[in-house]
């Protein structure tokens, strides 16, 4: 008897070990992700999950009508677009600090613009939102956006 209960509670601790912790912290962050993009004229078309806890915890976006998700490790670039928002870029989410019942997250949003086609320029734009995260009842809950950034590297 002993031993059939070693086996189940090995059984059960190996199935907790695939799931990240900063999975539970990152997965509030998808409503208000897809809440930031309901202007359709600047929704991407195309994203790329920066990691596999990314396409993990936005695992979601996949049945989304309003993204297409490409395979990890896809470079995307921006074709000329006379938009004046990029389409397309690269999604990550991770968990910076993580203080007992508290976390503060970051989302970014990596646009990779120009190309060898294009004559204007070419460069990264990385926009960065920072979260504080507070856990009460076992539940993660976004508390507030603390911080906001944009980065332009030619």
């Amino acid at each position: 008897m002993t031993r059939s209960k070693a086996s189940l509670l090995l059984f059960a601790l190996t199935g907790c070990l695939h799931r990240s912790p900063d999975a539970a912290v990152l997965g509030p962050l998808v409503p208000y992700f897809t809440e930031e993009h309901n202007d359709q004229s600047n929704q991407p078309e195309y994203i790329v999950f920066a990691d596999q806890l990314t396409a993990t915890v936005f695992e979601s976006l996949k049945r989304n009508a309003h993204y297409r998700i490409t395979p990890m490790g896809t470079r995307l670039v921006c074709p000329s677009n006379p938009a004046p928002e990029p389409h397309c870029y690269s999604l990550r989410a991770r968990v910076i600090k993580l203080m007992g019942d508290s976390a503060i997250a970051t989302i970014e949003r990596t646009y990779f613009t120009g190309g060898p086609t294009q004559a204007v320029w070419g460069g990264t734009i990385r926009y960065s939102d920072d979260f504080l995260l507070l856990r009460r009842g076992g539940k993660w809950r976004v508390e507030k956006r603390i911080n906001g950034s944009s980065m332009i590297a030619i």
